[in-house]
């Protein structure tokens, strides 16, 4: 039985939607993608997200709308810039660095990244990212001990030299034991931002192995393997294994399989990927805008991964 791929007729809508409608963000993503080497135009429409403080914001990720540099978005920026495997003396890179060190905070229990500033619950936003009281975000994302700083570390270990010295060390230590504690099985993005971690084989194995282990054995019973779970937001297989050669991939064959079929298959009439989210209501003015900036983001990534999975017929 041949294995399923996305054929060029779909292919080609796709391209004619990010051409059309797409981000310039993410419309320079393809082409580099599929059709330009040079990066410098992802560059370019990347640094439009950049603050003077070197954070990114500017809602580069579509589901908060603050102006501010934000840990979200920063991490989002950096995501774009392991894609382009840009090398350390980038400056969008050092910039976005130094001001994630700068942003850092610290206590007697380790140092964590706060995803968003205060400010930005005066901007629309999913109700994920509320934080009209106190301290509800840091409850809403366990403290941020996993979330977002495990995939932050695990980003980061691609440019180990740009940290100050003994400090990534310090984060990967904390990052492994947080992990190490336990996930809760509901909490889909610190499974995603374990796997970066796991995933980044230049972290030292002493940190790295155990969370691998720890994945490998949990994460076959918690991603989404039927179907009809792939239409709502849970565990996808591919998004703690994003590629076949992603250390985690052995361990879920199956799940990708169907996953990468679900895939193909969920592609809209216009070419694009949507996000199989809402706000919830939360700012419905605003949610048309957001929706259609993470189908033109969706849209790239899948591209990408059924080009990594071999699925792709261009």
């Amino acid at each position: 039985m041949p294995t399923p791929t996305l054929l060029p007729e779909a292919f080609a809508r796709a391209r004619a939607f990010l051409t059309q409608r797409g981000r310039p963000l993410d419309l320079a993503r393809f082409r580099h993608a599929f059709e330009n080497p040079d990066a410098a135009s992802v560059l370019d429409a990347l640094r439009t997200y950049q603050n003077e403080d070197g954070g990114f914001g500017r809602a580069l990720e579509p589901d908060c709308r603050a102006p501010h540099s934000s840990v979200l978005a920063t991490m989002m920026a950096l995501r774009v810039l392991q894609e382009l495997e840009v090398a350390a003396d980038e400056p969008l890179l050092r910039d976005a660095v130094d001001w994630l060190h700068a942003h850092l905070h610290s206590n007697l229990d380790g140092s964590v990244w706060p995803f968003l500033p205060a400010q930005a619950e005066a901007f629309a936003h999913a109700p994920w990212w509320n934080q009209s009281r106190e301290g509800e975000l840091a409850r809403t994302f366990g403290g941020f001990r996993v979330n977002p700083r495990a995939e932050i570390v695990g980003r980061l270990w691609r440019w180990p030299g740009l940290l100050a010295d003994g400090l990534l060390a310090q984060l990967t230590l904390e990052a492994r034991d947080a992990v190490l504690a336990g996930l809760d099985e509901r909490d889909v993005n610190s499974h995603v931002a374990a796997a970066v971690f796991a995933g980044n084989a230049s972290i030292p194995d002493d940190h790295r192995l155990p969370v691998l282990e720890y994945l490998a054995d949990v994460l076959p019973g918690r991603v989404q393997t039927a179907p009809d779970a792939f239409t709502e937001h849970g565990l996808n297989p591919l998004l703690v294994a994003p590629t076949p050669d992603h250390p985690l991939a052995h361990a879920l064959e199956e799940p990708l399989s169907a996953a990468l079929l679900h895939l193909i298959s969920a592609q809209a009439d216009d070419g694009a990927w949507g996000p199989n989210w809402t706000w919830l209501g939360q700012f419905p003015e605003v949610w048309p805008t957001a929706e259609a900036e993470w189908r033109s983001a969706l849209t790239v990534d899948a591209l990408l991964t059924l080009r990594a999975w071999g699925r792709l017929e261009e």
